[in-house]
């Protein structure tokens, strides 16, 4: 008779009794047991296929192969084989079944056990021949290639035997005891894998396999390899789309690319591109690229990267908002976002052991990680031979893996903490990791005056120490969104030069204008006796006789009656930070003003009026906050975690222009503010990133902050502000700013796809409340907030689209950038 498979088989069984049974059992019961021997014929099948698949592996494992990569997935690895080849290797899971026990005797031959590994039996084939284990066998003629051998493969039949195979699943026998009985899967302790256990030391970068009573220890080549930045999950791709990503390789001297038909795909220097096909009538198509890359020593690997295609185009579904936009209809309510961040978001910051700078290793100035003593003074040294006031250092401050404290009670002078200033530029300081190099606070930053709780100094600064100073008036209006002002004189101006385009003026009629649709009320001071203040730091592109163009949009109208300037904008450039944590001793109860321990005790880290410079992969770890980006441009702080105590407040763009701040998470844990009771995982930082005083162009980008926090908007008239694909809490008076510095945000605040993990409970919720003294933003521009149910006044609000769902494009900053450079820059997808 031939085989049927055992699900068909039990069902057919069961169903045949169901009329002999009907009469003693109800149909609950019958179904009950239907499903159970169902789930018991899948658990069967599953537990087969994944020990066949464990056999395979050792097969490869016993032939000490070269490994080239290793992935860990549940219970194990996927390894990667010198040939190309991947296996999985995988400890065994419990199954109620009996299940053969495998493993491989002295002599090489194959072996099972029915009892739990007590005692051994040989495979045999049909003719009682036992079975090699090694995956090649020799060949009876020297002349030719070595003949693989196919690995035994196990499966049960429709009676519930188990059953063997030696020719890849043609022919199956039955698998017996010694005394030729066959041997059933029935209700027993048995495991899904050959291997009882394994374990890759990251650090020795070796692989141990335990099986039966033996072991297998192989090393792991991690010198060889290629990575997508972006790519480690599956990205979707709408028709005709080109896509750049970061690329990263070692010791890869080949490369052949496999796609799909009508994909086109580019691999040069260190960046991906991906272009996808311009027709396609398939939904959701799924696909992958195959890069297959080999090393000086003739090793293979394949990267498989997974795409999905979609049929309609970029634009197919947008929002009313994007288009708007993108046609440059006159009703568009949108700023252009995308000249954030360092270089204006075009390319990354540099790898910076390419820069040529001179290496400054904390220990060889006398730094020793790990002691628990003070490395302040290593550093001191290092910044004494650098100098003070070096536009361009070219230095690396190199601090190797380990933890440096560089603040104990004793470096105070007189009770008074003490900043580190970095007066210079061309200075990098760097780590090993984010989770190697520590950089510590091992005490509080003394306040300057314990009533003023935010006195405290910061740890370290990196600051250009000066101010700003005229250069001309402005004597031409200019259009929000445009990029040229007309000046009484060029004069000491040059393409290339930093300049700051400022408004500094407190006429009524100036304030009213800059209020509306609102009246200024009698508190706000900084209003009314300094004025309207505008600080837009800008990068020359061109003169034309009196007319100045600039790289970057004006993010304000400049009206000409007003008092608009030009000022010489003194500054550093190409400072960067990276591969480090920061870490304090925020307290464990933190309250909002509870005290200068609350608020301001533990800031490690501020960068002061600097250009083209950058943040990224650090962490901030029980701290009061994290760091400013004060007076400063086209800074980007990004790859950021924010974790331990919550604290104070996270990064903010403070009187700046065009910071980025982008992949930040923040899940740092606390007290709720509004319920002392509650100590809540991931509450966050109370003020969230955001900004204050004169921001100007600042855009969060892809931010995850905390449950019981909000973005920060700290008052002193910030502008121009985009919140992108942002989630986290949205609760009411996070944003911060005293009463006499209202509003907490001016004109063009904008919220694109806000994903609100918490609500505030508001109905509705407004954003200029009369009857407070804390809470004035103007409206704002709202599009696709969602995750949460909220009850906006959409009467003081610009527009608000498309609430309670996610629009297209999914980030307006990345949608920016694509149109202005034809694709989304590699350094933002490899964030994703």
């Amino acid at each position: 008779m031939k085989n049927r498979s055992i699900t068909y088989l039990l069902l057919f069984g069961i169903c045949s009794m169901l009329f002999v049974l009907q009469s003693c059992q109800e149909t609950d019961d019958l179904r009950s047991e239907i499903d159970s021997l169902k789930n018991r014929v899948q658990i069967l099948e599953e537990t087969a296929n994944q020990l066949n698949t464990s056999i395979e592996s050792l097969q490869y494992l016993l032939n000490d192969p070269v490994i080239v990569g290793i992935t860990p997935i549940k219970n194990g690895y996927t390894v990667e084989l010198s040939d190309g080849k991947s296996i999985t290797v995988m400890s065994g899971e419990a199954v109620n079944a009996l299940v053969p026990s495998l493993s491989v005797d002295n002599e090489g031959y194959w072996i099972y056990s029915i009892d739990g590994g007590i005692t051994y039996m040989p495979l045999k084939d049909a003719n009682g021949n036992k079975i090699y284990a090694i995956p090649t066998s020799k060949p009876s003629d020297p002349d030719k290639p070595a003949t693989p051998i196919q690995s035994p493969k196990l499966k049960i039949d429709a009676n519930g035997y188990w059953l063997l195979s030696y020719d890849n699943g043609k022919t199956y026998q039955n698998l017996t005891n010694n005394d030729g009985s066959k041997i059933e899967a029935i209700e027993s302790a048995g495991k899904n894998s050959i291997f009882d256990k394994v374990e890759y030391n990251t650090t020795s970068k070796k692989l141990t396999v335990t099986y039966a009573d033996k072991t297998i220890e192989l090393q792991v080549i991690d010198t060889f390899y290629l990575k997508v930045k972006g790519m480690e999950d599956m990205q979707i791709f709408p028709l005709n789309e080109t896509r750049l990503y970061e690329v990263e390789q070692q010791d890869v001297t080949g490369v052949v690319i496999k796609a799909p038909k009508e994909w086109n795909i580019v691999l040069k220097d260190n960046e991906l591109s991906i272009t996808s096909p311009k027709a396609n009538d398939i939904e959701n198509k799924e696909e992958i690229i195959n890069i297959i890359i080999t090393s000086s020593k003739n090793y293979i690997r394949i990267v498989p990267l997974k795409v999905q295609l979609l049929t309609t185009g970029y634009d197919a579904n947008a929002c009313d908002a994007w288009n708007k936009y993108n046609l440059g209809e006159a009703d568009n309510l949108l700023l252009d976002f995308s000249y954030a961040g360092y270089k204006h978001g075009e390319v990354a910051p540099p790898d910076v052991w390419s820069l040529g700078y001179t290496v400054y290793n904390v220990k060889d100035y006398g730094a020793i990680p790990n002691d628990n003593k003070s490395d302040r003074e290593a550093l001191t040294k290092i910044l004494a031979k650098i100098g003070s006031k070096v536009d361009n250092a070219k230095a690396i401050i190199y601090f190797p893996k380990g933890e440096y404290i560089l603040h104990t009670a004793a470096d105070d002078v007189d009770g008074q903490s003490q900043t580190i200033q970095l007066l210079m530029g061309g200075v990098i300081l760097k780590g090993d990791g984010r989770d190697q190099t520590i950089i510590k606070m091992d005490a509080p930053n003394q306040p300057k005056d314990p009533n003023v709780m935010y006195s405290s100094p910061v740890m370290l600064e990196i600051k250009h120490n000066s101010g700003l100073s005229q250069i001309t008036e402005v004597t031409g209006s200019a259009d929000k969104g445009t990029f040229s002002v007309e000046v009484a004189s060029t004069t000491g101006i040059k393409v290339g030069d930093w300049v700051c385009l400022q408004l500094v003026d407190n006429s009524p009629e100036l304030i009213k204008t800059e209020l509306s649709p609102y009246q200024p009320t009698s508190n706000m001071t900084n209003l009314h006796n300094d004025g309207v203040q505008v600080y837009d730091y800008h990068l020359v592109a061109a003169i034309n006789g009196q007319t100045i163009t600039f790289k970057e949009p004006i993010m304000h109208a400049v009206d000409s009656q007003w008092k608009w300037t030009i000022q010489k904008y003194p500054h550093y450039e190409n400072v960067g930070v990276e591969d480090m944590t920061f870490e304090g001793k925020a307290k464990v109860d933190f309250a909002h003003h509870g005290s200068w321990e609350d608020d301001g005790a533990y800031k490690p880290i501020n960068l002061v009026r600097l250009t083209n410079s950058w943040m990224r992969r650090v962490g901030f770890r029980s701290v009061s906050e994290a760091s400013s980006i004060v007076n400063s441009s086209n800074v980007s702080v990004y790859d950021v975690i924010i974790d331990g105590n919550r604290g104070h407040a996270a990064i903010r763009s403070q009187a700046s222009s065009r910071v980025f701040i982008g992949k930040v998470t923040d899940k740092s844990n606390g007290f709720l503010i509004d319920n002392r009771n509650v100590y809540e995982q991931g509450a966050g930082q109370y003020h969230a990133c955001g900004v204050s005083k004169q921001s100007i162009g600042a855009v969060l980008w892809n931010v995850d902050w905390g449950t019981d926090a909000c973005f920060e908007s700290h008052a002193t008239q910030p502008r121009a502000t985009l919140i992108d694909r942002c989630t986290g809490g949205f609760m009411r008076f996070r944003q911060g700013g005293d009463y006499n510095q209202m509003p907490n945000h001016l004109a063009d605040l904008t919220l694109w796809n806000f994903n609100a993990k918490n609500n505030v409970t508001d109905s509705p919720f407004i954003w200029w409340d009369s009857n407070s003294l804390w809470w004035k933003f103007l409206p704002p521009i709202v599009v696709g907030y969602h995750g949460g149910s909220i009850n906006f006044n959409e009467s003081q609000m610009k527009l608000n689209e498309e609430q309670g769902k996610a629009v297209t494009p999914y980030s307006l900053y990345e949608a920016q950038l694509r149109k202005r450079l034809g694709a989304v820059p590699a350094w933002l997808n490899s964030l994703q």
